[in-house]
């Protein structure tokens, strides 16, 4: 593990505030919520009738990766959760401890590098557990527009205290073809790295991208979201 970045703790911290959402860092006191939300958006996104996700699919590793989490979360101000978005972090030299991703494609961090010709990485972080709520943004009235808003907001949050030059991180994540168009159309630049797994009724994709080259898209293409995700100042809570 490493200390880039400040992890979740044993209770909740605001951390920024915009019109009627708030962004907060998660801490293990929302695990049953965190899991019961988890669970119904991925159910409502992944499964039909036919299929549901098993309620330990989710709880079984929040017991083992929350805890080693960087977890925010973006609620209205009601308190009702919206969507969440975690990362799990890691120096590059520490072969002891295994991402997610690591551990379900058999795909060591160093061959990932090498691939994506990436000497620059120090730090690879596995996003985990993804998940905005639709239901959520149909009841508060948040528009597509509001929704990317979403997304960005959880990003500022995981990215807010990382350590040292955007260029050293590595990140990682596995996703189904649907969830992978729909980040790269709001500027993540995920690269398909593997060949897929078949689970939850989905091919899902291991995928990687350079922490910097997002950052270099969004100031090219989307100065207002740049602007929001870097020059904003941190902890206008």
């Amino acid at each position: 593990m490493s200390e880039a970045t400040n992890i979740s703790g044993e209770k909740s911290r605001l951390l920024d505030r915009q019109d009627d959402l708030e962004l907060w860092l998660l801490g293990t006191e929302t695990i049953p919520e965190f899991n019961a939300f988890v669970l119904k958006v991925y159910n409502q996104a992944f499964t039909d009738s036919t299929y549901r996700i098993p309620e330990e699919d989710i709880a079984g590793p929040s017991r083992e990766f929350f805890h080693k989490a960087r977890v925010c979360g973006v609620r209205h101000k009601t308190g009702q959760l919206i969507g969440t978005w975690g990362l799990i972090l890691k120096e590059v030299t520490d072969t002891a401890f295994r991402l997610p991703l690591e551990l379900r494609y058999d795909l060591p961090v160093e061959k990932i590098i090498r691939d994506l010709d990436s000497p620059h990485t120090r730090y690879a972080f596995n996003g985990w557990r993804t998940a905005v709520d639709k239901d959520a943004l149909e009841k508060f009235s948040i528009d597509r527009n509001k929704s990317i808003f979403v997304f960005d907001f959880l990003i500022r949050g995981l990215t807010m205290d990382l350590l040292g030059d955007e260029r050293e991180y590595l990140g990682l994540a596995e996703m189904e073809m649907l969830v992978y168009k729909y980040h790269r159309r709001v500027g993540i630049p995920w690269q398909i790295i593997g060949e897929p797994v078949h689970f939850w009724g989905r091919d899902r994709y291991p995928c990687a991208f350079q922490l910097g080259e997002f950052k270099d898209y969004m100031r090219r293409h989307h100065a207002e979201r740049y602007a929001f995700l870097y020059d904003r100042p941190r902890g206008a809570a």
